[in-house]
């Protein structure tokens, strides 16, 4: 079950609890820059640059993947993910004005986080098969057909127009539970500390050096399914 806090009338000492690890949060704010960057050079026609930003996006999501599943404890999958039964009784609780805090990810921010992932994932996969009718051809597009790479590039359009209305909806939340719910989530993504009652729960954490070879191995796999595919 996820920590939580006690009632108000029982609070005592708050003081910085520790819940984001340095990958995890780097991981964040990398896929920030690269999403804003795989947006700009679409607009402004760099289809190169826009190739080589989407293949490390999807190294990016390979990695997040393997952090997902070794990483520290607020970090893996099965930590924040509760599944839509408790989503829908985490939305009840907002709107009752009930704050279900947790270390981590909340049941609804470990759903957006997961549809995140997954829109991200799709759209870097999409990409490797996408064409511009002109100039560029993605590096797997040799493998299908011209007809079906016309349609993977609509799709890669399409999915690129979800991740920003997601983009927005989670930007949304974060304002929400800034002005409203006085919780600022920025600064624990930034810091890694978020406020929390004493006595603190035990939050497991990976050696942040685990990151450099579950990355190196993400870059690997896309560089090989890229040259030799």
């Amino acid at each position: 079950m996820p920590a939580q806090r006690e009632p108000a009338s029982r609070q005592s000492v708050r003081s910085p609890l520790r819940v984001w690890d340095l990958p995890t949060r780097a991981f964040h704010w990398s896929l920030v820059v690269l999403i804003g960057a795989a947006w700009f050079t679409a607009e402004n026609g760099f289809i190169e640059w826009h190739a080589w930003i989407g293949q490390a996006l999807l190294a990016l999501m390979i990695y997040r993947l393997i952090w997902g599943l070794i990483g520290s404890q607020t970090a893996q999958f099965w930590d924040f993910f509760k599944g839509v039964a408790a989503a829908k009784a985490y939305a009840r609780g907002l709107l009752h004005g009930k704050l279900q805090e947790t270390v981590g990810h909340n049941p609804l921010g470990g759903l957006m986080v997961l549809l995140l992932l997954g829109l991200v994932t799709a759209q870097a996969v999409l990409g490797l098969f996408a064409n511009d009718d002109i100039y560029f051809d993605g590096p797997l597009t040799h493998l299908v057909s011209k007809g079906f790479s016309d349609t993977l590039t609509g799709l890669h359009g399409l999915v690129f127009n979800l991740i920003l209305a997601a983009a927005l909806v989670h930007i949304g939340a974060v304002l929400f539970y800034l002005v409203v719910k006085r919780e600022n989530l920025i600064r624990a993504m930034v810091t890694g500390y978020k406020s929390w009652v004493e006595p603190h729960p035990h939050v497991r954490f990976t050696p942040a050096w685990v990151a450099l070879p579950a990355l190196a191995v993400a870059a690997a796999l896309v560089w090989a399914a890229v040259n030799y595919l």
